[in-house]
């Protein structure tokens, strides 16, 4: 998404002449305009319409193909003229013409996150701000995708700075790499070309290897890294480094084709592709050959020759403010909901992206520009450039981590609250008042909400010792309560984060005195032998792996567990109703048989999306606050019973009614927010559960 080109300046000018004043107007590569045209088209319009064009993010790509074919052509060309790369220079070159568009988006996106945004988001939205800030987006984001409580985050209006980021990495280390293989050319007494193709080269490949397994290992945090990406522009770069060898021209019969082709196969990929599609992996190798095809094609002018198409005016000139169309989109439609108290509909869609486009062209002329061409304030000298890019970084950033420590405090604070409010336990708080046998109100929790909106983030079982996550393999056996006293029946939670969001409710009882507990849980992965619905291999080997050491475990300690209490997210289990029942079944049998009782316990109520967002928008929380209907909190089979039903000496305990009523179920009971995002509960909630759910495994004869 970057050159060091100023307009109308022809990418093969010599050296001198870039650093003098602008010379006399010389054509622009159109066929690289037009590709960032093409790119950046494909990106809005994935973004505003993703049913449309579902591969979109292929144009991200693109950008890093373009990119690495002229940096590295312009390293190149400093290298053979002046003997060495001046790399504070390079970076101040770029820092002028990318910064400072990128901070005015993050400021005023910072801005409207403090006016507009629920507080509920403000945590994970300005730790992203800091992380786009810093450039390390993609790291950020890297990390949440394989951060089971982080994975359903809501996307931060800086979230496409990850691309960004990984483009700004590569300027760091990629001029390393050509003045270090320069050095080598001069040592060994080879062509600087040769020796920029091998080092280069070598980067490539490796890079492209180690893609190619991240994507089937760990496809969450593969679309992301940069060591994933990098031969994306190793690719832009090798093609700079052939046609720097003054390869013969193609004929112009080919270069017609070799344009058409690559610029129909972007397209292609953006429709054909999908969110299903492996990425970056093989599929990426299509959409980085088409752009170089494009490339190298150049501008043909044989007959059919895209040639009229690429010098049409709005082409151009979508490829010349194309960056500042990347830094606006995104904002805009991320903060829009927010600033209009609604879900957008297609002619807000229509109007959004009319001023997306009015935004980006101001930008252009009146920042970008500006900016980059500037001689005031000597930011034309690399250490003034380097050093005011160093302060506005601090500045932003300081402003974000201000946002991030007051959302904090105020969830520290609501914790507490909550905290109180537990161990007083006052009549009707939490489940109490959904008591089946005996429900009951209490005036005083009227308009009461804890935790509050701002805390249920941090609102889970936080049990590292006894949490196994998605990418661990490993049985982590831990305890609570007086597991050496037989009179004490001991239990054994096993599950995903459904069953972990219940343990708070078995520690408060293993406290009491009233069982002993060994909690066996992982991220993603049920008690049964089906694969889980996650796409992510990953998650998946490591589940088996743990499920593998799970059953023998069970078995072998079968003489002291009194009874294997499990839930689990029904959503994630794969396959039809019957095969669920099935696959669980074959799980449970040989526990059952070896005499251990098995008590299922129904999975609890489903949402959309996290009920805490809509009731941190109420002046006044009631019972019936942006409540769902019973019928739509639970859209999925009730694999618990159907397996009960199939394995003989399990039992069912439907806990529906703590959480429902015949109609509708709640999001604030008995004072008392339910849950932390779309699935789980609060650990607030879960442990007002606490006496019920003793008395529930009483019923069922699994406690004494």
């Amino acid at each position: 998404m970057s050159t060091t080109l100023r307009p109308g300046q022809h990418p093969d000018q010599d050296a001198a002449t870039r650093t003098a004043a602008p010379a006399a107007p010389t054509p622009v590569r159109l066929e690289v305009q037009a590709l960032r045209a093409l790119a950046v088209v494909l990106v809005l319009l994935f973004h505003f319409w993703p049913g449309r064009v579902p591969g979109g993010y292929v144009g991200v790509d693109v950008f890093f193909v373009i990119s690495g074919f002229l940096i590295t052509g312009h390293l190149l060309r400093e290298v053979e003229s002046t003997g060495r790369v001046r790399l504070a220079r390079f970076w101040a070159r770029r820092a002028r013409r990318l910064l400072p568009a990128a901070y005015l988006v993050i400021g005023v996106s910072a801005v409207a996150t403090f006016l507009l945004v629920p507080v509920t988001l403000w945590q994970q939205w300005f730790r992203e701000t800091i992380g786009a800030t810093l450039y390390v987006e993609n790291w950020v984001l890297a990390a949440d995708a394989v951060d089971y409580l982080a994975a359903e985050n809501d996307p931060s209006p800086v979230q496409h700075y990850w691309t960004l980021s990984v483009e700004e990495q590569f300027y760091l280390v990629w001029p390393l790499l050509v003045l270090g293989a320069a050095v080598l050319a001069t040592r060994l007494r080879r062509s600087l070309v040769t020796a920029t193709a091998v080092v280069l080269g070598v980067a490539t490949a490796s890079s492209f290897v180690y893609s190619l397994w991240l994507t089937v290992a760990n496809p969450s945090s593969a679309y992301f890294v940069t060591t994933t990406r990098a031969w994306q522009f190793g690719a832009g770069a090798l093609l700079a480094l052939v046609l720097a060898r003054g390869v013969r021209p193609l004929p112009e019969v080919v270069r017609v084709a070799l344009s058409w082709a690559g610029l129909a196969a972007i397209a292609g990929c953006g429709l054909l592709y999908d969110a299903s599609t492996p990425f970056p992996g093989t599929a990426a190798i299509w959409p980085v050959l088409a752009t170089i095809a494009v490339i190298w094609a150049g501008t043909p002018t044989g007959t059919a020759s895209p040639a009229p198409l690429m010098r049409l005016r709005p082409v151009q000139y979508a490829g010349e403010i194309s960056y500042s169309l990347y830094l606006w989109h995104w904002p805009v439609i991320i903060l829009a909901p927010f600033a209009l108290g609604r879900e957008v509909g297609l002619l807000d869609r229509v109007l959004l992206l009319v001023g997306v486009v009015v935004l980006s062209a101001l930008t252009k002329r009146y920042v970008e520009d500006p900016a980059r061409f500037t001689h005031r304030w000597g930011l034309q000298r690399p250490g003034r450039a380097l050093g005011l890019t160093a302060v506005v970084a601090l500045a932003v950033s300081a402003v974000a981590g201000a946002g991030w420590y007051v959302a904090d405090a105020r969830a520290q604070e609501q914790a507490a609250v909550a905290e109180r409010l537990v161990a007083d336990m006052p009549p009707c708080f939490g489940a109490g008042s959904m008591d089946p046998q005996d429900p009951c109100e209490n005036p005083d929790l009227d308009g009461m909400l804890v935790p509050a909106p701002e805390a249920v983030g941090g609102d889970y079982a936080d049990y590292p010792d006894c949490w196994v996550e998605g990418d661990e393999d490993v049985l982590k056996e831990c305890t609570f309560g007086p597991v050496d006293d037989p009179d004490v029946p001991h239990l054994v939670l096993v599950g995903d984060s459904h069953a972990r969001a219940m343990l708070p409710a078995f520690i408060a009882l293993a406290e009491e005195g009233r069982i002993s507990l060994t909690p066996q849980l992982k991220a993603t992965c049920a008690w049964t032998t089906g694969q889980m619905n996650y796409d992510d291999p990953q998650r998946s080997e490591t589940c088996e792996t743990w499920k593998a050491q799970l059953r023998p475990w069970l078995l072998d300690n079968a003489d002291r567990i009194d009874a294997v209490v499990t839930t689990g997210y029904l959503k994630m289990l794969s396959g039809s109703a019957p095969e669920q029942v099935e696959r669980m079944a074959a799980d449970w049998r040989p526990v059952a048989d070896a005499g251990v009782p098995i008590v299922a316990l129904s999975d609890n109520p489903w949402h959309r999306t996290g009920p805490s967002k809509c009731l941190e928008e109420l002046d006044v929380v009631g019972p019936t606050s942006c409540d769902t209907s019973r019928k739509r909190a639970f859209p999925f089979p009730d694999t618990f019973a159907g397996t009960v039903e199939a394995v003989p000496g399990s039992r069912y305990v439907d806990l529906t009614d703590y959480y429902c009523d015949d109609r509708r179920c709640p999001s604030v009971i008995g004072g008392v927010n339910v849950y932390r995002d779309n699935s789980h509960l609060t650990t607030t909630y879960t442990r007002t559960m606490a006496p019920y759910l003793l008395r529930e495994l009483r019923a069922v004869d699994a406690v004494s």
